[in-house]
């Protein structure tokens, strides 16, 4: 690859200032949940004695460790400069970490589900004494409660505002972090509501709190590792909350579209990290093509937005007919 070839990549996928700024806020909020959820697992540790919800919200809280650690160094890898090793750059690094994540909670969750179950089975009752704080003996209830309480708060607050950043960035790793930090307040609800149980003398609300907090890692888990091996396996491009397909490929089909020698065009994009690549099929009116108009529609599909990267532009034949379109 030659010189002019790098600077071309290098600045070509520069994120814009707006991009930059939302990224480099990511990363402190990443690094402010290592610190809060660590913190907050430490609390839980000191305090959860033999109920099964507070064992379970504490490996929950130290498994929210891990999409934030994963985010960190995914984006300091995707940061370093193309190079003959990485010729296409490190856009990927990003689905890597979102497949990471989603791996460590699928395997902590049934983990966790087994657990709950085997002590729900067994009708194992748990052990909650008496703890001393100063001259005062006090259930040792209480103060799982309150950990539990001030544990929420965190969450709720870092949760929202990468939820924010991760629609900017367009980043699903980011928004499946946040939806984690989601789960971890409704763990701690759910934590509370099995440690009062067991004041009231219902051993089975423990259980069951623990078993609906693992019910909430697994499933976060499973969806997001069906969501990274999709990624990775190039499926078409969807929202970042995944609630419907990505317009950007239907807005770049409109924009090659509206060129006046165009026809029709299709258009074949795959996600890696927060750009979208692919190849479109176009078709002129007079059946006839000239290199300087294949470039122009590909600077037309470049412009549509900044998230639009490599982009390959031929002419629609036989093969591209049988395989559909996005």
């Amino acid at each position: 690859m030659t010189a002019e070839r790098f600077v071309e990549l290098r600045d070509r996928r520069a994120l814009p200032d707006e991009q930059q700024h939302a990224l480099d806020h990511a990363r402190r909020l990443c690094w402010w949940s290592l610190f809060w959820m660590a913190l907050v697992s430490a609390a839980i540790f000191a305090v959860m004695g033999g109920s099964q919800a507070m064992k379970t919200a504490f490996v929950e809280n130290l498994m929210s460790l891990v999409a934030p650690t994963a985010f960190l160094i995914a984006s300091r890898f995707q940061a370093k400069p193309i190079d003959h090793e990485y010729v296409n750059g490190r856009a990927r690094a990003f689905d890597i970490n979102f497949l990471i994540s989603g791996a460590t909670l699928t395997g902590v969750g049934l983990l966790l589900v087994w657990n709950g179950l085997h002590a729900l089975l067994t009708a194992t009752h748990p052990l909650v004494g008496t703890m001393r704080i100063g001259d005062t003996v006090v259930w040792q209830g209480w103060p799982m409660m309150g950990v539990l309480a001030l544990s929420a708060i965190p969450p709720v607050i870092l949760g929202r505002r990468k939820e924010q950043l991760a629609h900017a960035l367009s980043l699903k790793p980011l928004h499946a972090d946040a939806d984690t930090n989601k789960a971890d307040w409704m763990t701690s609800l759910a934590g509370i509501a099995g440690v009062a149980g067991i004041g009231a003398g219902w051993w089975w609300a423990d259980a069951a709190a623990a078993l609906f907090i693992s019910g909430a890692v697994l499933r976060d888990g499973a969806g997001d590792l069906r969501n990274a091996v999709r990624d990775m396996h190039d499926a078409r491009p969807q929202q970042t909350d995944r609630s419907d397909q990505d317009p950007l490929v239907g807005q770049v089909r409109d924009a090659v579209c509206a060129i006046d020698w165009v026809d029709d065009c299709r258009v074949r994009f795959h996600e890696e990290g927060f750009r979208l690549s692919g190849t479109l099929f176009v078709r002129s009116r007079d059946g006839a093509v000239t290199a300087r108009q294949l470039r122009r529609a590909h600077d037309v599909a470049r412009a549509v937005h900044w998230r639009i990267d490599e982009v390959v532009v031929t002419l629609q034949g036989e093969e591209e007919e049988s395989g559909g379109k996005q």
